[in-house]
């Protein structure tokens, strides 16, 4: 017999900022998705480890962030007037300067921004966006197998559950 570790859950985050109403519902969907049986109806919440992130995004999480969302790093600034941005918009520099920009005024960023790093999905201040990543997340575990895409244990996958 051998023994086999159990496997880690996909990780989702949220870049979360208190003061933001687009980033408040966004975690509290996210919540509740990993909380209680979701989608509605489901008999269990959607199995995932969510990380609730006050802060700014590091420098190496910018750069993957920015190539999950195939667009410029200016993309993840808001339209607010401290949130100017340049051209190019994918260089180190670039990345800093943002990050420079949201230390100073965290508004400045497009919250809620939210990522599943296993599957490299990325959602930027957009609530159908996070439903996306979720609704994307189902189905990814629907194709491995298991009742409502939850995976069943070896033996109740043998023998049935009871």
């Amino acid at each position: 017999m051998s023994f086999r570790p159990p496997r880690n859950l996909p990780v989702i985050s949220i870049f979360h900022h208190a003061s933001s109403s687009p980033s408040q519902r966004a975690l509290a969907l996210l919540k509740k998705a990993v909380s209680e049986p979701y989608p509605a109806g489901s008999k269990s919440p959607l199995p995932v480890e969510l990380s609730v992130v006050e802060r700014t995004p590091t420098a190496d999480q910018f750069k993957t962030m920015q190539r999950y969302y195939g667009k410029p790093i200016s993309a993840f600034l808001s339209a607010h007037p401290s949130a100017s941005s340049s051209e190019n918009g994918s260089g180190s520099d670039e990345v800093e300067r943002v990050r420079e920009t949201v230390t100073q005024n965290p508004m400045a960023l497009k919250y809620p921004i939210v990522v599943d790093w296993d599957a490299g999905k990325i959602a930027v201040g957009n609530m159908s966006e996070v439903e996306k990543i979720l609704n994307e997340r189902i189905r990814s575990n629907d194709g491995e197998g298991g009742e409502g895409g939850r995976k069943q244990g070896f033996l109740s996958g043998l023998f049935g559950s009871s």
